[in-house]
């Protein structure tokens, strides 16, 4: 049944009113109705407010640390636009001189180029949609960007391909630039918190994953057909440290996660509920013991959020 909802514009804003609720936005009724026919109209006012909620919180250390250090005229490219909020909150940084993003799914893309056209964000250059198979091979050359974002990217890749993604990540990104991955689950982290949310099903057989996805979280999974949960994009494997690096190992990056302010930083600085406040002790304890193996503290974390320097 679909949902109803109705837009009401009052010229400096408009009011989506839906499941009687009112939620205030700058953006347009197109836009608006574009989101709608994407998420749906209960999920839609989810995304108002990204732009702050996860484009600031989940960018604003690195851009602090880069504007601390006098950089300039960005070349930068941002994996998986998604709505684009992303996107308007680097189209507002002063460093970024260009921005290129691209996205496999054609409702957001529109959507972004939409946004792109009314908000007048002059500095982002093209909007592309670009299939999973493209993906693999990006249409920009070597060394083509300064900077790199994806964010919530990597666990939604398909594993049979994530390898040559994530190189391609690295290919465009020029000598001295940096690659931000960020908001990733942790595969080695016990409990699964991006998807399912069990305690170990990304490390199970496809199979026996969906079948303890469907008993545990019944109102979620029941009606949920192997094929479905198997499903590129649906990111329940998560991602693990490796896959985030080049395939040219650790040595051709230089890991500024803890300078940059994330890792456990970022996880400390942003706990927000009780049980995570109450639990920092632990992971500190963890994160530490981690850095005298000579090992990223970031494993300890639930979400991986990661900070590259390209070498060479």
């Amino acid at each position: 049944m679909a949902e109803g909802f109705r837009i009401v514009d009052l010229g400096d804003r408009r009011v989506l009113e839906t499941g009687g609720r009112q939620y205030p936005t700058r953006y347009s009724a197109r836009v608006i109705r574009m989101l709608i026919e994407r998420k749906g109209a209960r999920r839609a006012p989810l995304y108002f407010d990204f732009k702050e909620t996860r484009g600031r919180h989940f960018l604003g250390p690195l851009f602090a640390y880069l504007r601390a250090r006098g950089a300039g005229g960005l070349r930068v490219l941002e994996v998986g636009c998604s709505f684009g909020h992303m996107t308007e909150y680097l189209a507002e940084q002063p460093e970024v001189a260009t921005l290129a993003t691209f996205d496999t799914d054609a409702a957001f893309v529109d959507l972004t180029r939409a946004k792109v056209d009314e908000l007048g964000l002059s500095v982002v250059r093209e909007v592309r949609h670009l299939d999973q198979d493209a993906t693999r091979w990006l249409p920009w050359t070597d060394g083509a960007f300064d900077l790199v974002l994806a964010v919530g990217v990597i666990e939604h890749l398909p594993v049979r391909w994530r390898r040559a993604q994530v190189d391609e990540y690295y290919r465009v990104l020029a000598p001295g630039g940096y690659i931000a991955i960020l908001d990733t689950p942790n595969r080695w982290f016990p409990l699964e918190t991006h998807s399912v949310g069990l305690p170990l099903v990304q490390w199970l057989p496809p199979r026996l994953a969906w079948r303890y996805a469907r008993l545990g979280r019944p109102r979620s999974y029941r009606g949920v057909s192997f094929d479905e949960f198997v499903a590129d994009g649906t990111g329940w494997r998560n991602a693990t440290f490796a896959d985030c690096l080049p395939s040219s190992g650790p040595g051709a990056v230089a890991d500024l996660t803890e300078p940059t302010g994330y890792g456990f930083r970022f996880f400390q600085d942003t706990a927000r509920s009780r049980t995570r406040r109450a639990l920092l002790p632990v992971f500190a304890a963890a994160a530490r013991a981690l850095g005298m193996l000579g090992r990223p503290p970031s494993l300890a974390l639930p979400y991986l959020n990661l900070v590259f320097k390209k070498i060479a």
